[in-house]
């Protein structure tokens, strides 16, 4: 029996529809309110699709933005180390800025081995 490949899609669906139900579930029971987890941890759902979209080849680098900008607006949220939107947005920047650099030095890379293995 040959094995497949696992459905990412459809992995990533159920976890987040389960991840869904039992917040609800924990709302309803009164273990947990609905209202402050979406409002101190709705950028997690940021970082949750930046991870699925890390997993797709394809779209790996948007991936990381969404990752990186959803790990900041979280500790922006939550006030981790004193961190606010206000004193915080120039490390966003330099951030995705040196995601602009690395990415473009591992594109040249890329194309300096394929152009080398071209030649010969």
């Amino acid at each position: 029996m040959p094995i497949r490949k696992l459905d990412a899609g459809g992995l990533f669906a159920g976890l987040l529809l389960i991840a869904i139900g039992t917040l609800f579930l924990l709302d309803h029971m009164g273990y947990a309110s609905l209202h402050d987890v979406l409002h101190n941890y709705w950028p997690m759902f940021l970082v949750i699709l930046g991870v699925s979209r890390f997993a797709h080849r394809r779209a790996a680098w948007s991936g990381v933005w969404l990752i990186i900008v959803g790990i900041w607006l979280q500790l922006t949220t939550l006030h981790v180390w004193g961190v606010s939107f206000n004193s915080s947005w120039p490390l966003l920047l330099i951030a995705m800025g040196a995601l602009m650099v690395i990415r473009a030095l591992l594109r040249a890379l890329d194309r300096n081995s394929t152009e080398a293995n071209d030649e010969r």
